[in-house]
């Protein structure tokens, strides 16, 4: 009886160990550092894709605060310009008609609010990547407070500082 045990401890042995290739080579990826980790710096441009008309004053064709308001989510999508992949001009505006597509309700897209990371950095935000599979530079700014009245003015902050580029 004794041996009948030893034999399925071996049995089971013996397969795991032509699973420790495979169990390797998912450590080597978990560990890898891959292009998700690569820190946003203070220097890069960040594009907030704009959606929705009404985040852009038909005045003097600015950005409105509400493109960069992430309520009701905690966090604020947005696509980093050259990191991890250098992304041309073509390239980010084929991303933003992406983000409009895959909108709950499509919709169209406008344009981008182009802000660099440090003016984020100054509001206590936080730029962090978060690759997703069909935008490698994709990152969401975090840290936001609850209250919409503070959201809302570090959203006026952001949207002072931004540049809005008219899709063409």
């Amino acid at each position: 009886m004794k041996n009948n045990c030893w034999l399925e401890h071996s049995r089971s042995f013996r397969f795991s160990i032509k699973k420790i290739p495979i169990f390797i080579q998912f450590l080597k990826k978990k560990l890898s550092k891959n292009s998700s980790d690569i820190p946003v710096d203070s220097d890069e441009y960040l594009a907030r894709f704009i959606i929705f008309s009404k985040w852009i004053r038909n005045s003097d064709k600015t950005v409105k605060p509400d493109a960069f308001i992430p309520h009701p989510y905690v966090e604020l999508s947005v696509t980093r310009h050259s990191r991890p992949k250098n992304l041309s001009n073509t390239e980010l505006w084929a991303i933003g008609e992406r983000v409009a597509l895959s909108m709950k309700h499509p919709a169209t897209l406008y344009g981008r609010a182009d802000i660099q990371t440090e003016p984020v950095r100054r509001q206590n935000l936080e730029v962090i990547p978060n690759q997703i599979e069909w935008n490698p530079n994709h990152a969401n700014i975090i840290r936001w407070p609850s209250d919409k009245a503070l959201q809302k003015s570090i959203a006026q902050q952001l949207s002072a500082v931004s540049r809005y580029i008219r899709k063409s």
